[in-house]
């Protein structure tokens, strides 16, 4: 790799700062096993420690997985199997409420093809899981993981399971339903079968007091497009828990903190194939078969991101399916994920290539910086 083209990175970075878009990130880029680029820019540090919300998704997908490699589920196992709240459950669209045809099974969420949306008006269905939910905060001060997911059930789906592939909490479910099957907490379970052994002692959904100071604000945009800090209720909104205590529940979807060092652990275990400096978490097989799209053609004519032109679906992870429409130099078969606040990772096994990107403005995932970044890194590939 020509390390020289890579202090683009840096220009383009100090740019979004200076020009008031960023009060910080933080960059770090591997290859071959070589930290080739690392940097934190603005009031950020190598350190820092960032809210990830939707990459906190990966890591259940390997959790989920973990289960899965030890017989302990099957990916078609319906969920009511484990969580009684998806039992008799409805699909509800423009044409009104019915009974579901099939069942949603451990698969579906793990593909976003359940028919489960959040709690949005988007769709009917989700505009009646905002009800259910904010009557569900009216009545439980402090819920559990278990309680939030059998609520998810309680919600009618958007469309029958298998039909479309729609963005929503299916991943929040399948915390649940590892926390059901192993008999633990899922903070703890992910800390013991994933954080513990590769070594990211900053990962988790709740901040020792000795790391608060670490943690970097998040922002967003006023009327006159500054950013400001934004209130802990702001947060909350966004099923976010603030680290002034140990949360109640731990979704599968968002809530983890974590810093750019860890994350690369884990974007390093992807990367070779399930083992990371000795440290198997998953088997090679599982690996190939998760960084594989699992959508149908039909599937994918739902999705609808920006970010996902040119990739396909699976496991809770984009993978590049064609480089034009993505209008990426990247290759076929890259995958990773990303987070609400602008958060970023990549895993191209072809390559031997990482990369992981953290900011923390909320809404605030800019695609053309994160195709400028991708652009440069491919670009210095001898």
């Amino acid at each position: 790799m020509n390390t020289k083209c890579l202090e683009q990175l840096t220009e383009i970075l100090e740019s979004e700062v200076s020009s008031g878009k960023l009060k910080g990130c933080s960059l770090l880029v591997q290859h071959k096993n070589e930290r080739v680029f690392q940097h934190s820019f603005g009031t950020d540090q190598c350190d820092s420690i960032y809210r990830i919300f939707s990459m906190t998704k990966p890591v259940t997908a390997i959790a989920t997985m973990i289960l899965y490699e030890r017989g302990l589920l099957d990916l078609f196992d319906p969920i009511s199997k484990y969580l009684k709240g998806f039992c008799n459950q409805t699909v509800l669209d423009t044409e009104g409420e019915r009974p579901v045809k099939k069942e949603v099974t451990i698969q579906h969420l793990l593909n976003m093809t359940s028919g489960i949306v959040y709690p949005e008006k988007l769709y009917p269905a989700g505009a009646k899981f905002e009800e259910l939910v904010e009557q569900f905060k009216k009545d439980n001060t402090h819920p559990t993981t278990i309680q939030i997911s059998n609520l998810v059930g309680q919600a009618p789906l958007a469309f029958e399971p298998g039909q479309e592939w729609a963005y929503g909490a299916s991943a929040d479910v399948l915390g649940g339903i590892v926390e059901t099957i192993s008999g633990m907490r899922y903070g703890d379970f992910l800390k013991k079968e994933i954080f513990e052994p590769l070594g990211m002692k900053d990962t988790g959904f709740y901040l020792e007091d000795d790391k608060k100071e670490r943690l970097v604000p998040m922002y967003k945009k006023d009327a006159d497009g500054n950013l400001v800090e934004i209130t802990k209720d702001d947060l909350t909104n966004h099923f976010v828990v603030n680290p002034d205590s140990k949360p109640s529940y731990e979704l599968g979807g968002a809530g983890l903190y974590s810093t750019v060092e860890d994350y690369s652990k884990f974007a390093g275990m992807l990367l070779s194939y399930g083992t990371y400096k000795g440290v198997r978490i998953l088997g090679r097989k599982t690996i190939e078969f998760i960084s594989q799209n699992q959508l149908t053609s039909n599937q994918q004519k739902s999705i609808w991101f920006d970010s996902m032109y040119g990739y396909g679906y699976g496991n809770l992870m984009r993978i590049m399916m064609d480089q034009s429409l993505a209008g990426s130099n990247g290759s076929i078969g890259e995958y990773g994920w990303d987070g609400l606040p602008g958060t970023y990772f990549m895993v191209d096994p072809t390559e031997e290539l990482t990369l992981i990107y953290m900011q923390q403005n909320l809404h605030g995932a800019d695609q053309s910086l994160r195709r400028k970044m991708r652009q440069i890194v491919y670009g210095s590939l001898l």
